[in-house]
C-alpha cells in the first residue's frame, strides 16, 4: 500500500459560519434575560447578602432549568469572610436596587474584548458574559470533537438552555436514548471546566450543588415552582436541599434527560426544541441556514471514523482467535473494508477472509511467530481506507450529493452505505450510478490491491444461502465455520493483472529484485522489533488480566490487543508535545474470553488497561484492567490518547491518566487549547499513507511498488526512528 494523504473531507468551512460577534450579542441577551427572571424572583430586600453572592456565583449553569441554576447558584455560595474587610450591603444592611445589579449583569458589547471566545483570563468582565464561557466550556469538556463556534451553534439553538443543548448534541450524534447521565464522572468533570472556565469563586460549590440539586429534582420542582418571588422559607428550604450529599446519587443509576427535563417543559425549552426540530428538516430538504454548518465539520469525519473503528472492534471479536494469529491478521489489514453488500461488521469479515484466500502471503515472507497485537497505525489506516471508500461509495451512486452530506448520512447510518442511500433516497436524491461502478471506485479510492478483483467478488453471489449465512456470521467464528464461509466463497477467478506482469513479479521475487539488501535486513530486524515490542505489551496485559481475574472470580483468556497509545503521561498531558522524557503508562484496549465449557464459541469481552511502560513493574505506577461494555470511542474523554489520534475506548467510571487534569487545564486558558486538541486528532487520525509498518507484512507479489519508493540506505538510523515502541 502506497500513497499520500490528499484527502480532507469533512474539513470545517469558518467561511459558512455566522458572525462570532453576533452569535455571542445574541447568547447574551438570553443570558441577560434569565439574569431578569432571577432578580424578580430572588427576596434580595430580605437577604441582602445575596446580590453579592449572585454577582460573583450565581450563574445558569447546572442540570435544572437556567433561572433555577441561577438562584441555586446563588443560594449555594457562602463567600468566606476576609479578616478586616466588612461587605457595604452588610454595613449598611441593605440590598441595592435590582436595576443596579443588573446594570453591573448586563455586558457592555462596545468593549471588544467581550467578543473573544474564551475570554482572555487577564480581562475583567461580568457575570453573565463570564457564564457564556462556562455553558461552552461544559459543551467542549463533554463531547469529543466539539469546537467552541459548534458549541455556541447548539447553545444558539437551545437559547442559552443548557440542558437543551446537550439534548440536541446526544441526537445529532445518534447517540441512544436517555444515554446522558449526570452520574457520570465525564459530567462530573464538565461541570468543574464549565465553573472554572467562568471563574466561579469557588468551582467545588457549583459542582456540588449542581448535583445534589439534580438528584433530588423532585423536591426541587416542587420548592420552586411558580414564577412569584420566593419567600424567605422558600430560600430556607432550597439552602436545606443544597446540604443533602449528592451521593445519594448513586441510588440513581442514570437522571437522563426526559427526567431532568421534566414532563412538562417550559414553554422557552419546548420553543428551542421545535426551533431545531424545524432547522433539521430544513437541513435534509437541502434549505440550510449559515448557522447549521457546524454539522458539516471536522468533528463530523472523526465521529464516523469512530463509529467504524467500533465496528472493526466488533469483526475482531467475531474472528477466531488462532485464525487471526495465523491467516486473518493480514487480511484485514489490507483488504478487511467496512464496504460490501452486507452490514458493515459481515463485510469486513467476508472481506477479510476473501482477501487471504485470493492474496496468499508467500511461505517465504510469513511471520514466523504469532501475532497477538494489530499494529495500532495500520489498524487506523484500514478504517481510513474504509471511510474514504465508503464516501466514494455514496456518491458515485447518488451523483448529486456533496462530500459533506456523504458523511453525514453515513454517520446517521451507522457507515452502513446502504441504508445510507435508502435515507438520501427519502430526501430527494436520486439513484443514477451502478453499484458495479461504485464497488470499483471505492476500490481504487481505499487502495486496494487489485480493484477490479474486489468488484467481482463484491458483485457475485456467495455459494450459500442468505439464512445459513445468517446463522453462521451472527456468534462468534469456529476455524470450522470460517472453513465454511471459505469454501462458500464464489470460485476463484483468475487474477485481473495479465500473465505476463505476474510472471515479471515472480521473476523479480526469485530473483530478489524486489527488494534491496538493506532492505531485507530492515525487514529482518523490524519483525524482530516488532515481536519484542508485542511480548512487552502482551505481558503487560496478560499480567492486569490475570489481576482482573483473581479480584473477581473470573478467568480471562487474552483474545487480541487491539490498539495502543504508549504515550501517556502520569501527570498533565495539555504541553505533551513538549514532553521530551519517557511516558509512564501506556493505554490500551484489547479483547479477552472468559474461560468456561462454552468458552470456544464465547464472545469476547473488550477490555481497557492503563499499564506502565517501565520494564519492571513499580509499586507506585500499578498495571490495572476493566471491561467495557460500549465499543464507542466518543462516550469518554482522554487528553493524551484524543491528541495522539489513538481510538482507544476508556472505562466510563474509572479514573485514570489524562481523564481529570488536562481539561481542567484547557478550562483555565492553560496548554494546548481544545480547538489544537481537535487538530492533533485529525492529523493523527488521517493515516491514508504509507507506512514504515508495511514492511512486517511485506508481500513481494503486492508491494513491489512500496519498495521502490521506500529504499533503505541505512538501517540502523531507520530502526533509530522506532527507538520508542512500534505500536
Amino acid at each position: 500500500m502506497h500513497g499520500k494523504q490528499d484527502r480532507l473531507i469533512g474539513d470545517r468551512c469558518l467561511s459558512f459560519l455566522t458572525d462570532q460577534k453576533q452569535d455571542i450579542c445574541r447568547l447574551l441577551g438570553y443570558i441577560h434575560g434569565f439574569y431578569k427572571e432571577a432578580l424578580d424572583r430572588l427576596p434580595l430586600g430580605a437577604i441582602p447578602s445575596l446580590a453579592a453572592r449572585l454577582l460573583k456565583a450565581g450563574m445558569p449553569i447546572g442540570f435544572l432549568d437556567p433561572v433555577s441554576n441561577i438562584i441555586a447558584n446563588t443560594i449555594a455560595y457562602i463567600p468566606s469572610p476576609t479578616p478586616g474587610s466588612v461587605d457595604d450591603n452588610e454595613e449598611r444592611d441593605e440590598a441595592p436596587s435590582s436595576d443596579w445589579i443588573l446594570s453591573k449583569i448586563i455586558t457592555d458589547t462596545n468593549d471588544l474584548f467581550v467578543f473573544e471566545l474564551p475570554l482572555s483570563r487577564h480581562q475583567s468582565t461580568t457575570v453573565a458574559r463570564l457564564s457564556l464561557d462556562g455553558l461552552v466550556s461544559f459543551l467542549t469538556s463533554h463531547y469529543r470533537y466539539l469546537c467552541g463556534r459548534e458549541a455556541m451553534s447548539y447553545l444558539l439553538l437551545a437559547r442559552a438552555d443548557l440542558l437543551t443543548a446537550v439534548r440536541l448534541i446526544e441526537r445529532d450524534r445518534g447517540n441512544r436514548c436517555n444515554s446522558f447521565s449526570i452520574t457520570s464522572t465525564t459530567a462530573k468533570i464538565a461541570l468543574e471546566c464549565a465553573a472554572v472556565s467562568a471563574r466561579h469563586p469557588d468551582p467545588d460549590v457549583l459542582v456540588k450543588a449542581s448535583l445534589t440539586m439534580a438528584s433530588c429534582l423532585a423536591d426541587v420542582t416542587a420548592v420552586l415552582a411558580g414564577q412569584g418571588p420566593l419567600s424567605l422559607a422558600t430560600i430556607s428550604s432550597v439552602t436545606k436541599l443544597l446540604t443533602r450529599k449528592p451521593t445519594i446519587m448513586d441510588v440513581v443509576t442514570n437522571l437522563s434527560l426526559d427526567h431532568l427535563c421534566g414532563k412538562k417543559k417550559n414553554k422557552k425549552r419546548k420553543r428551542s426544541e421545535q426551533a431545531a426540530e424545524t432547522i433539521e428538516r430544513s437541513r435534509a430538504q437541502k434549505k440550510l441556514g449559515p448557522q447549521l454548518t457546524f454539522r458539516y465539520t471536522l468533528a463530523l469525519k472523526l465521529l464516523l471514523l469512530g463509529k467504524i473503528h467500533g465496528h472493526y472492534l466488533q469483526a475482531l471479536a467475531k474472528l477466531p482467535r488462532d485464525g487471526l494469529r495465523k491467516r486473518h491478521h493480514r487480511s484485514l489489514l489490507r483488504g478487511g473494508y467496512c464496504y460490501g453488500p452486507n452490514d458493515p461488521v459481515s463485510n469486513i469479515i467476508l472481506n477479510t477472509i476473501w482477501y487471504g484466500s485470493m492474496f496468499p502471503t508467500p511461505q517465504k515472507f510469513e511471520l514466523q511467530f504469532k501475532v497477538d497485537m494489530i499494529c495500532t497505525d495500520m489498524l487506523t489506516r484500514i478504517e481510513c481506507c474504509s471511510f474514504y471508500g465508503l464516501v466514494v461509495f455514496l456518491r458515485t451512486c447518488l451523483p448529486s450529493i456533496s462530500e459533506h452530506d456523504a458523511i453525514w448520512y453515513l454517520f446517521r447510518s451507522d457507515a452502513d452505505v446502504h441504508k445510507a442511500i435508502r435515507e438520501a433516497v427519502k430526501h430527494d436524491h436520486f439513484l443514477s450510478g451502478s453499484y458495479e461502478d461504485a464497488y470499483k471506485q471505492a476500490a481504487v479510492v481505499s487502495w486496494h490491491d487489485d480493484p477490479d478483483a474486489l468488484v467481482k467478488f463484491a458483485t457475485s453471489s456467495l455459494n450459500m444461502e442468505s439464512a445459513k449465512l445468517l446463522a453462521i456470521l451472527q456468534g462468534t467464528l469456529t476455524n470450522d465455520r470460517v472453513e465454511c464461509l471459505t469454501m462458500a466463497l464464489p470460485h476463484k477467478y483468475p487474477p485481473t493483472k495479465s500473465e505476463e506482469q505476474a510472471q515479471q513479479v515472480i521473476e523479480a521475487t526469485s530473483n530478489s529484485h524486489v527488494l534491496s539488501k538493506n532492505q531485507k535486513r530492515f525487514i529482518s530486524e523490524f519483525q524482530k522489533k516488532f515481536r519484542r515490542d508485542q511480548n512487552f505489551f502482551v505481558r503487560k496485559v496478560k499480567a492486569a488480566l490475570s489481576d482482573y481475574s483473581q479480584q473477581n472470580g473470573v478467568h480471562y483468556k487474552l483474545h487480541i490487543i487491539c490498539g495502543v497509545n504508549p504515550n501517556v503521561p502520569s501527570g498533565s498531558s495539555v504541553a505533551l508535545f513538549k514532553k521530551r522524557l519517557p511516558f509512564e503508562y501506556f493505554h490500551v484496549n484489547f479483547l479477552a474470553t472468559a474461560k468456561g465449557p462454552n468458552s470456544a464459541v464465547a464472545a469476547p469481552q473488550l477490555f481497557f488497561a492503563q499499564c506502565s511502560n517501565s520494564v519492571k513493574e513499580k509499586r507506585k505506577r500499578p498495571s490495572w484492567c476493566s471491561p467495557i461494555s460500549d465499543s464507542r470511542i466518543d462516550n469518554v474523554r482522554c487528553f493524551s490518547c484524543e491528541f495522539n489520534g489513538a481510538k482507544i475506548v476508556h472505562p466510563y467510571d474509572e479514573s485514570y491518566s489524562g481523564r481529570h487534569e488536562d481539561f481542567n487545564n484547557i478550562a483555565r486558558g492553560h496548554g494546548t487549547l481544545n480547538n489544537l486538541l481537535i487538530s492533533s486528532c485529525h492529523c493523527h487520525s488521517d493515516k491514508m499513507a504509507s507506512l514504515t509498518e508495511d514492511f512486517i507484512y511485506f508481500d513481494p507479489s503486492m508491494d513491489s511498488v512500496f519498495a521502490k519508493m521506500n529504499p533503505i540506505s541505512n538501517v540502523a538510523r531507520n530502526l533509530k526512528c522506532f527507538k520508542g515502541r512500534i505500536f
